[in-house]
């Protein structure tokens, strides 16, 4: 490559050269015929192809420094600026609806009223003073757990908390069926969700599970039987029963269904008249309960006047007699039926078979 300085060097020699005064020789041909001269001379043109190939190609690169300004500057400018838009990514963040979520929360105060999400029981049919587990889950103030017998009256109650677990043990004396209501309690109003537990029992009744009176629990041991007796009377009955060395008499008149028992204290043998001579068609009471008649009182006054005159002969069959568990209840049999004593307490009877 040529420079600039050397290509103005050869140029002022090129002027040079051509500025020169040419001899006049006209009236010398002999110089005019010197070959030699125009030989020499040649050569100047071909320095000046040589000169314009050079030069171009040097001057075409320098521009080759215009696309130094070029757009890169600009584009190097807008990413900064279009980084702004980044920027709007900031309405996401009025997107958190986070604030809905407390709507949600201000939804629960709905339930103004109180109420029941669950209740269970960890078993529904137990054997009697089996324990089981209570839960329940609630939208409440206050709770309670009420245990209700067959009849569906309450017979305890359960101060608890308004979600939460409760052990019971399942009484054998309220009967077949055991019902646990939960009620919910909130801003004066109730609601309220029942578990029925069945009581299956271990021993069955001698005269059939089927005729135990709704409410009655289970047996305490099997039907014990032993030496009995049997008279009906106008207005009620008497029976005796010698099982397990009960030897007992029980009078049940018929007013209010009312009994009482005494223990057997006839010697076997002594009559008894203190009643007198009873009207045709009737008989008189006989042996243990003529005893009965004219030794002990019936429920209220006289047997004489609670029961009347006997309207049957005596019957000896042996008795069974089968105690209930938990109520002090107890069943005997007899020719007519299966009669319930309600125990100690109350002291009524009821025939159920």
């Amino acid at each position: 490559m040529i420079s600039r300085i050397q290509a103005a060097f050869i140029v002022v020699l090129l002027l040079l050269a051509a500025c020169q005064p040419q001899a006049e020789v006209v009236d010398l041909p002999t110089l005019a015929v010197l070959p030699s001269l125009t030989p020499s001379n040649t050569p100047t043109p071909t320095f000046t192809p040589t000169h314009t190939p050079t030069f171009t190609p040097t001057f075409t690169p320098s521009a080759t420094h215009t696309p130094l300004p070029t757009a890169t500057f600009t584009p190097s400018l807008t990413p900064t600026f279009t980084i702004t838009p980044t920027f709007t990514i900031t309405p996401t963040f009025t997107l958190t609806p986070t604030a809905t979520a407390t709507a949600t929360f201000t939804a629960s105060p709905t339930p103004a009223t109180p109420q029941i999400i669950t209740f269970t029981a960890s078993a529904t049919t137990v054997t009697p003073n089996t324990t089981i587990t209570l839960t329940w889950q609630t939208v409440s103030d206050t709770a309670r757990i009420d245990q209700l017998n067959q009849q569906g009256a309450i017979v305890q109650s359960f101060s608890v908390v308004p979600s939460g677990q409760l052990p019971v043990s399942v009484p054998g004396n309220l009967g077949r069926l055991v019902v646990y209501r939960l009620v919910a309690i909130r801003g004066g109003q109730e609601v309220t969700a029942s578990v029925p537990i069945t009581i299956q029992c271990s021993i069955g009744w001698f005269f059939g599970n089927e005729f135990a009176p709704p409410g009655s629990g289970c047996p305490t041991a099997l039907g014990a039987i032993g030496q009995g007796a049997f008279q009906s009377f106008e207005r009620g009955f008497m029976i005796y029963v010698n099982a397990n060395a009960l030897n007992t008499i029980y009078g049940l008149q018929a007013q209010n269904n009312l009994y009482i028992g005494y223990t057997n204290g006839w010697d076997g043998s002594t009559g008894y008249t203190c009643f007198g001579t009873p009207p045709t068609g009737l008989a008189a009471p006989l042996e243990l309960f003529a005893w009965a008649f004219c030794n002990t009182n019936a429920p209220i006054g006289s047997w004489s006047g609670a029961l009347g005159w006997a309207t049957s002969g005596i019957n000896r069959d042996q008795r069974t007699i089968q105690y209930e568990e938990g109520t002090g209840a107890f069943y005997i049999d007899s020719p007519v039926g299966v009669f319930r004593f309600s125990g100690p307490q109350t002291r009524t009877w009821t025939k159920i078979k």
